[in-house]
């Protein structure tokens, strides 16, 4: 027994709960080992499961073992379960060899307090007849105090009787009685209830038949009785009525016609009604290493309805549940990413009612691969590569980005000395992208990202230059276009203003002379018609003229002068 508690003492220190192995006498009122259950007729050949339990005695507890001894004559150990212990940890992993079973186990703060905690479950098959005892022959609960004492009060056995089967008796036939015909039998339904074997939770039911012409009584009763008879008093006429049922469990309507020659056949509809959910239960986390998923495991009942199913939500409700049978306790993790997740089992009964139990886990990630080198600078019509180091035989998954689109995912193998190599496949456009990788082992487990790193792709040297090349012909021709086209629209502009500038020029000699006409005409007359001194008007005639002459030569030598120019 002594060093079954080194072990467990051992398991103390790596949760910092002990301070070093000393052992201690068992106290007189504390915590008690047991067995459930403790008796039992069993017939040969049959198998069935015994608990072993732990009762803390108001203490709370972070640690037991024990040796239970069975008698191999007349049992044999099936198996040996783990499922639904409120141990994580063991430091003496359960098992039976030679009639002896033994276990060894502890779990980390907040520990245990509880009357009924199970540490694991054994399967029995018997084999002979006889009284069988199952017993414990040793065993210790340590108190989480910090100083590991063992604060065992008690040790508990179990006996069973194993027998041959019973055969019953072979009864006589009876003939068969002679069935009497239904007679005005009702036929019900019911909206709340409408399937007599399953089981709901609502206490509310309501119940509908049809009622003929005929009829002129309704006789009804609601029991937990099979076949009770609502008697032969009429309770009025009506075609519906609702009950609740004031406890859990099956209940009937009874219900019968009558008419004007008699009552008729009695009809029996059964609910079925549970409102209480499944036992109250704790999820375990097993301790996986590194790049292993861990497994939960639960087990629970329901005493009326019975269990119908597990969902288990891995960090968020709103995903899809994955669902588990009733007769099933172990999940295995996967498929999710490194880090802490909050588990959520629900285990539902057969009439919908929920039991709820969360816990807590981490996932540690793998180590996270390296990047030793890649294309930092490639031309368009070249392929990006990169190379590193990740866990062995596992895979990189390679994410290439372009600003805050991602361009490619893909994966590359990891050989065994951890080397992996990425070329990818397809051509990547001209700009400048970034890059990281992932490591994945065999078993789907993921590590965190690597760096990004960042790479440059651009066109080939003789295509720039070509392009260049191209650009600058295209914008040479097109100025060159564009001045020529000036130019002839500057031509064109004076070339339509002389032609202009010549009719116009032509136009005002032709007025000013017909003026200097007119005007030479108009001093004739005026002349004419005076009859001052006759030398002196002539004379002044003459000057007039004159002048009107010199002003008429001078303005067409300036209108010559600008055809001149215009020619």
């Amino acid at each position: 027994m002594r060093r079954n508690n080194y072990k467990i003492y051992a398991l103390l220190i790596l949760f910092g709960l002990g301070l070093s192995f000393c052992p201690m006498p068992a106290k007189t009122a504390g915590a008690t080992l047991y067995l459930s259950p403790s008796s039992g007729t069993k017939t040969i050949g049959a198998t069935f499961s015994v608990g072993v339990k732990v009762n803390s005695g108001g203490e709370v507890i972070n640690a037991a073992e024990g040796s239970i001894s069975y008698d191999t004559n007349l049992l044999d150990v099936v198996s040996v379960s783990k499922g639904g212990s409120i141990f994580p940890f063991w430091t003496a992993e359960p098992g039976a060899s030679g009639g002896i079973i033994r276990f060894g186990g502890g779990l980390p703060p907040p520990a245990y307090n509880g009357s009924a905690g199970h540490i694991i479950g054994i399967t029995f098959k018997a084999k002979r007849a006889g009284e069988a005892r199952v017993s414990f022959t040793s065993g210790a609960v340590l108190a989480n105090d910090g100083k590991g004492t063992n604060i065992i009060a008690g040790m508990g056995s179990a006996s069973f009787t194993i027998g041959a089967a019973q055969i019953a008796p072979t009864k006589p036939k009876e003939p068969p009685k002679p069935k009497v015909p239904d007679y005005n039998k009702p036929v019900i339904i019911s909206a709340t209830h409408p399937n007599q074997d399953l089981w709901y939770k609502e206490t509310e039911a309501q119940f509908k038949w049809e009622l003929k012409e005929s009829i002129n009584g309704v006789s009804i009763a609601f029991d937990q009785k099979q076949y009770t008879d609502p008697g032969s008093t009429s309770d009025g006429l009506f075609g519906e009525k609702t009950y609740t049922a004031d406890k859990d469990g099956h209940w009937y309507l009874h219900l019968k016609f009558e008419d004007a020659s008699r009552w008729g056949t009695i009809a029996h509809y059964r609910v079925n009604i549970d409102t209480v959910p499944p036992l109250a239960f704790e999820v375990a986390v097993s301790d996986a290493p590194i790049g292993e998923w861990p497994e939960l495991s639960f087990e629970t009942t329901d005493e009326l309805s019975g269990l119908s199913k597990y969902l288990i939500y891995i960090g968020n409700l709103d995903q899809d549940a994955h669902e588990l049978a009733s007769d099933k306790n172990i999940f295995q993790i996967t498929g999710i990413n490194a880090g802490t997740h909050t588990a959520v089992v629900k285990a539902i009964d057969k009439a919908g009612n929920e039991q709820i139990s969360t816990v807590e886990f981490t996932i540690k990630s793998i180590m996270t691969p390296t990047i030793d080198s890649y294309s930092k600078e490639l031309k368009s019509s070249d392929n990006f590569y990169a190379k590193g180091t990740a866990i062995e035989d596992g895979r990189v998954v390679i994410y290439i980005e372009q600003g805050d689109r991602l361009v490619a995912t893909s994966s590359a193998a990891v050989d065994a000395g951890g080397k992996w190599l990425y070329i990818h496949d397809d051509k990547l456009g001209n700009g400048r992208y970034s890059f990281y990788v992932e490591a994945m082992n065999d078993k789907g487990l993921r590590s965190e990202p690597s760096e990004k790193f960042t790479f440059l792709v651009s066109p080939p040297v003789f295509t720039m230059i070509g392009s260049f090349v191209i650009n600058y012909f295209t914008v040479f021709v097109s100025l060159l276009f564009l001045i020529v086209l000036i130019v002839l629209i500057i031509f064109w502009f004076i070339f339509f203003i002389r032609k202009k500038l010549k009719k116009e020029t032509k136009e005002i000699a032709e007025i000013l002379r017909r003026n200097s006409i007119e005007m030479k005409k108009a001093i004739d007359s005026v002349f004419a018609k005076l009859s001052v001194n006759k030398v002196g008007q002539t004379k002044a005639k003459e000057e007039l003229k004159s002048k009107v002459d010199g002003n008429e030569k001078k303005t067409l030598k300036e209108i010559q002068d600008v055809e001149k120019i215009l020619k």
